[in-house]
């Protein structure tokens, strides 16, 4: 059954938003709406108190889980395109580290030669 109201991300959606956004006692009183920075440390201490208690074995099973998630929805394929895609930016950051250096070292060059 579908919630009554504009599709969720819709601009209809996004008008009700901003016209309700400060409108609840915990965003003008200090809540986390409006202090961000406040959220984001309550999170951290949240995850570190579940990687105490649970331990590195728990997210690799939630991150399997996850993947699994992923492979069955979006199929074997999707990791193959982000494998090619990582690849390529990974090949064009190096050529522009690399050109990046070349530009520098022909710049002192140049200085040296005009120094003599």
């Amino acid at each position: 059954m579908a919630k009554p109201g504009p599709e969720p991300g819709s601009d209809g959606a996004r008008r009700i938003a901003q016209a309700h956004k400060g409108s609840h006692d915990h965003d003008r009183n200090g809540g986390f709406a409006s202090k961000p920075g406040s959220a984001q440390e309550a999170g951290k201490k949240g995850g570190e108190t579940v990687k105490n208690l649970y331990g590195h074995s728990f997210y690799q099973a939630i991150g399997k889980k996850g993947g699994e998630t992923v492979k069955r929805e979006r199929g074997a394929d999707f990791y193959a395109e982000i494998g090619r895609k990582g690849g390529e930016m990974r090949g064009a950051r190096a050529a522009e580290r690399k050109a990046a250096g070349n530009k520098s070292a022909e710049s002192e060059a140049s200085s040296e030669r005009s120094a003599s």
